[in-house]
């Protein structure tokens, strides 16, 4: 790999929930792990830990894109400005979709739903009585699982926004 891809590789990010009381760490663009400080998820109520949750998630991407543009500016020896892509009419309209898209997922017992918008605004949705069916380590399981289906769901129609706007060649071709 090169300079930059070993960069991009190696990312790593340690995020914080608003009250402090649960932690993530991406590795890479990737959600490694997801922990609580010692007895504070039998504190939280669904709408609470919703709350936490999708400000999390919202710190998570934010902490990831600085990371990756620091990582690219580091390989590049220029600082990424995305005022300077505007010039670009196909790059714009390509922008706004993106930011314009929205993408969701369910865990696998759907306790645990997740909706992204243009991965700024995130809203984690907990089903009524999960906190008290699910242990920690359930619970867990069930976030990453909604997440990795919304990441999913998001890198589809990223792929399918850069064939529509940069045509065939850009993005691989879904089999």
């Amino acid at each position: 790999m090169g300079t930059m891809a070993d960069q991009l590789a190696n990312l790593h990010n340690t995020v914080y929930s608003p009250d402090g009381r649960i932690t993530a760490e991406l590795r890479s663009d990737q959600v490694t792990s997801l922990t609580f400080q010692e007895g504070a998820f039998r504190q939280y109520t669904e709408r609470e830990l919703e709350r936490q949750l999708s400000r999390l998630a919202l710190r998570m991407w934010t902490s990831y894109q600085r990371s990756y543009d620091e990582a690219v500016a580091a390989a590049t020896g220029q600082a990424v400005e995305p005022s300077k892509e505007s010039w670009d009419a196909n790059r714009r309209r390509f922008r706004k979709a993106q930011a314009e898209t929205v993408s969701t997922g369910m865990s696998p017992r759907r306790l645990v739903y997740f909706e992204c918008t243009g991965m700024v605004s995130w809203q984690i949705v907990i089903r009524d009585g999960a906190l008290t069916e699910l242990d920690e380590a359930q619970l867990v399981a069930e976030v990453f699982g909604a997440y990795r289906a919304m990441n999913l769901d998001y890198r589809i129609k990223m792929q399918d926004l850069r064939t529509e706007h940069y045509g065939d060649g850009f993005a691989p071709r879904r089999t």
